[in-house]
């Protein structure tokens, strides 16, 4: 006899991991990030000089075969991609994005391409709470989650430099996803979410090379849980394995192609300490007239060869480091992320998720005091990793904070309740907004009109078929001239007609970084202005001047000597 035994087979629901308050707080985080982005792009003048270079990279990835005279046969992507500095990830997103806006907006060129890394980089840094909310939450709770998350947003160093033609908004937001993995992966360990670290590590490298310091930051916590034996080192050793393999399977191609980890040329001048490291990162070019090849860093700090003579480079670099970390996370916060690491102690060192944000802030922290060391500067721009870690621990030290205060006699009526850790938050959102809500680079407005008075000049000349030469210490209004958005341009040793651009406001030390400024000032000083901004004021009175020098050629001056 058989017997027959039946049942239902039931779903089992997936167990929730976001409820409608994660949804609610989101959303507030969203829109406070979409207004604050969005305004700061709404009242860019100009962007970063930096900028400039990424634009130039995004249109000969469109454009690879425009003929450039550093190169003797037409280019591919491939060529493009292998010959430039920086990974291709920021650029390739602003190629893509050009054509979107290109298609919805009647622009010129180069001002179509710079408004579309913009919006890339803002809309990553929109992006950019998502991760930040769900590793506070896995850490601290939900309310410290949408604190750090609206600190990153409103905080004016990372908000403006998300809100600029700058590789931050994307890098921040791969790099951040890749933390919340990783601490999700210690904290629930296996294979797959290491592997799907290890390719978001992969691909915050093809953003900015530092990125694999994320893997390094997971990778130690993960090897240190194996050598102390709270995991099997069996299964510590296969996990670390699938975070190595997920950042090589992302990151290899990439690094075939170049033959090396990286082009940039800090970390190949870590090894090479100059006495004088500004005109080793600003001279050079392709002119013998050393064009900068990228804009300098201006929010930094710099070793000086004759007032810091003597004193010790990596302590300079410890100090320097951490001012510039302590800048960027606007002083305030900086002291609540401080407070935040003392009072939960306890809970951080019992916590394997938060080892990952201590380790992955140890060595952001070790690579800029070498960089400082041997580079000589350390830029705001190199701590936005260091500050997204510092919001984690600050959005956790509300609350404990909030309790403090409230213990103490006479004062600790004013916070008690549960809106005093909102109290808090308030009062370092609204410390902060006024910085952050200034116009991007307002003061450099001139030089976008004198570029457009510039293009005209230049299509008169074309037109006649003579040559001229632009000497642009600032790189902007060649650029909104239409002449260097595929490469530099050379200057002419056949035009007798050159055309310069000066900015008044240039601080006299600024020649260090911008190596064609005493070229400019001498031609100007020989020169006549023809074009000035503002148009409504005397010249005397302009910001930015254009001055048109008519004088014997290079091959003349050549053929008299």
């Amino acid at each position: 006899m058989a017997a027959a035994v039946g049942g239902r087979i039931e779903a089992v629901e997936r167990p929730r991991s976001v409820f409608a308050p994660d949804y609610l707080r989101l959303a507030v985080l969203v829109l406070v990030a979409a207004a604050v982005h969005g305004w700061l792009v709404a009242h860019t003048a100009v962007t970063a000089r930096d900028g400039l270079g990424f634009a130039r990279y995004a249109i000969c990835l469109q454009s690879p075969f425009v003929i450039d005279p550093h190169w003797d046969y037409n280019r591919t992507q491939y060529d493009v991609v292998k010959g430039q500095q920086h990974p291709p990830g920021y650029p390739a997103a602003v190629w893509l994005t050009a054509k979107l806006v290109r298609a919805a907006a009647d622009r010129p060129h180069p001002e179509a391409y710079l408004l579309s890394a913009q919006l890339v980089s803002a809309a990553a840094a929109v992006l950019l709470v998502v991760p930040v909310y769900f590793t506070g939450r896995m850490l601290f709770g939900r309310s410290a989650g949408f604190a750090a998350a609206l600190l990153i947003s409103v905080l004016p160093t990372p908000a403006r430099l998300t809100s600029d033609a700058l590789t931050e908004g994307m890098y921040l937001l791969a790099a951040m996803t890749a933390v919340t993995l990783g601490v999700r992966a210690v904290r629930r360990p296996g294979v797959g979410g290491f592997l799907l670290c290890g390719l978001a590590v992969g691909a915050t490298y093809l953003v900015r090379p530092e990125g694999l310091m994320v893997a390094g930051a997971v990778g130690a916590v993960a090897g240190w849980l194996g050598l102390t034996r709270k995991w099997p080192r069996d299964l510590a050793a296969g996990r670390v394995t699938a975070l190595v393999v997920g950042v090589a399977l992302v990151a290899t191609p990439y690094m075939v192609m170049i033959g090396k980890l990286t082009n940039k040329p800090s970390p190949q001048h870590l090894l090479d300490p100059s006495p004088d490291p500004r005109a080793r990162l600003f001279n050079g070019g392709p002119t013998s007239d050393a064009r900068p090849v990228v804009g300098g860093p201006i929010l930094a700090s710099w070793w000086n060869a004759e007032t810091d003579a003597g004193r010790n480079r990596y302590l300079w670099g410890a100090v320097t480091a951490a001012g510039e970390a302590v800048k960027a996370l606007h002083y305030l916060p900086a002291g609540f992320a401080l407070l935040g690491l003392v009072l939960l102690r306890r809970r951080v060192s019992a916590e394997p998720g938060a080892w990952v944000l201590l380790a992955l802030a140890g060595l952001n922290f070790a690579v800029l005091i070498h960089l400082a060391a041997r580079t000589g500067y350390v830029s705001e721009r190199h701590t936005v990793l260091l500050v997204t870690v510092g919001c984690l621990f600050a959005g956790a030290a509300l609350e404990p904070v909030a309790a403090a205060l409230a213990s103490l006699p006479k004062v600790g009526r004013f916070w008690a309740g549960k809106l005093a850790p909102a109290g808090l938050l308030v009062m370092l959102v609204a410390t902060a907004l006024p910085a952050t809500l200034r116009p991007l680079h307002a003061n450099r407005e001139g030089h976008k009109h004198v570029g457009r008075k510039l293009a005209e000049l230049a299509a008169e000349h074309e037109a006649r078929g003579e040559p001229i030469t632009v000497v642009d210490p600032f790189c902007w209004a060649e650029w909104y001239s239409g002449r260097s958005l595929y490469y530099v341009p050379q200057d002419q040793p056949a035009a007798t007609v050159r055309y310069v651009v000066l900015d008044d406001r240039t601080r006299p030390e600024d020649h260090t970084r911008l190596p064609r400024l005493d070229v400019a000032r001498d031609l100007a000083a020989a020169g006549t202005v023809i074009y000035h901004w503002p148009e409504d004021v005397p010249v005397e009175q302009a910001k930015v001047k254009l001055y048109k020098f008519v004088g014997p050629s290079e091959l003349e001056m050549k053929a008299k000597k």
